[in-house]
């Protein structure tokens, strides 16, 4: 019998794969682990799960959480913070190692080129993504943990199109996308699909020890090309601004959230710079055998989004 526990599985790609691991290993045999056990979703209440209280800034809590489990699965913590992210990654990676895992699966994200390396450009880093660094000194110290371990990169969410496109508001009427750099390339993913590829992987008892893993979808769309689809699904013309990097913060600088402001916009630039890289560009058939199905198309995940006149859209 394997023991299993995740983090994560409140937010949009952990309650996913739950939602697929418990059909795939008993659900008893299943451990979430999370901050505010009293506040767990019904859906976990039902499962058969059971459920401990992990504060990533309590190390003591993650031990406590993590005993019994011979496999973790980290999801990443959601945070542009970047020692924070790290910190509350080793805290988790140490627990793990203490609390006697034998497996640590984490979840990064598709930019850079690990999975297939003979891409990267000679002399240059893997990503110059700011979103990237901290998934890449999180790899980097997992891999030296001395646990077995599987890195899995998850692909660009396609239902995070809109952080990509500009933060565009279709209810705004405006027709511009304004962004730096230039278009790029996304092998988009539907969270649904890296659900159950990740669950899989997981629950597998072989064949992806001390591997990293690219989960992407089978074909890329430009920015331009969801523009395109955007234009066709709302009647009316939508295109890319391409301008500096400082027209670009000066554009949206002023947003009623973290991404109106100028620190965090500059950060998300590097983001862009990545994408005309070919960062996010790399197909891999993994996911696709892995759920043993047609994928879920980008484009209806974007026309779902937008429901009739764009109100499904949430920035």
């Amino acid at each position: 019998m394997t023991k299993y526990v995740l983090t994560g599985a409140t937010g949009g790609l952990g309650s996913q794969v739950l939602l697929f691991l418990i059909h795939l290993v008993p659900a008893s045999d299943i451990i979430v682990s999370l901050h505010n056990p009293t506040g767990v979703s019904p859906t976990i209440a039902a499962s058969g799960v059971e459920v401990r209280k992990g504060d990533y800034a309590d190390p003591d809590s993650l031990r406590v959480a993590f005993a019994g489990a011979d496999k973790l699965l980290l999801i990443s913590h959601p945070s542009f913070d970047h020692e924070l992210r790290v910190r509350t990654h080793r805290n988790a990676i140490d627990a793990a190692k203490a609390a006697g895992c034998k497996h640590v699966y984490y979840t990064s994200l598709a930019f850079g080129f690990d999975a297939q390396k003979d891409l990267v450009p000679a002399g240059e880093p893997e990503s110059i993504a700011s979103i990237m660094q901290a998934h890449l000194d999180t790899e980097a110290y997992l891999r030296s943990s001395g646990l077995t371990y599987t890195i899995i990169r998850e692909g660009v969410y396609s239902e995070c199109w809109p952080l990509f496109f500009g933060f565009w508001p279709p209810v705004e009427g405006t027709n511009e996308v304004v962004i730096p750099h230039g278009d790029g390339a996304i092998a988009w993913a539907n969270r649904v699909d890296l659900g159950e590829g990740t669950a899989r992987i997981i629950s597998s008892t072989s064949g992806y020890e001390d591997r990293t893993l690219l989960l992407s979808g089978t074909h890329t769309v430009t920015l331009s090309s969801l523009a395109a689809t955007v234009s066709s699904v709302l009647n009316r013309p939508v295109h890319l601004k391409v301008v500096s990097v400082d027209q670009y913060i000066t554009t949206h600088t002023g947003r009623l959230t973290p991404r109106g402001e100028a620190a965090y916009l500059r950060e998300w630039a590097t983001m862009h710079h990545a994408l005309t890289r070919g960062e996010c560009s790399v197909i891999d058939s993994t996911l696709r055998e892995l759920v043993k199905r047609e994928l879920v198309p980008f484009e209806e995940t974007v026309t779902g989004m937008l429901g009739y006149g764009g109100e499904g859209v949430v920035l």
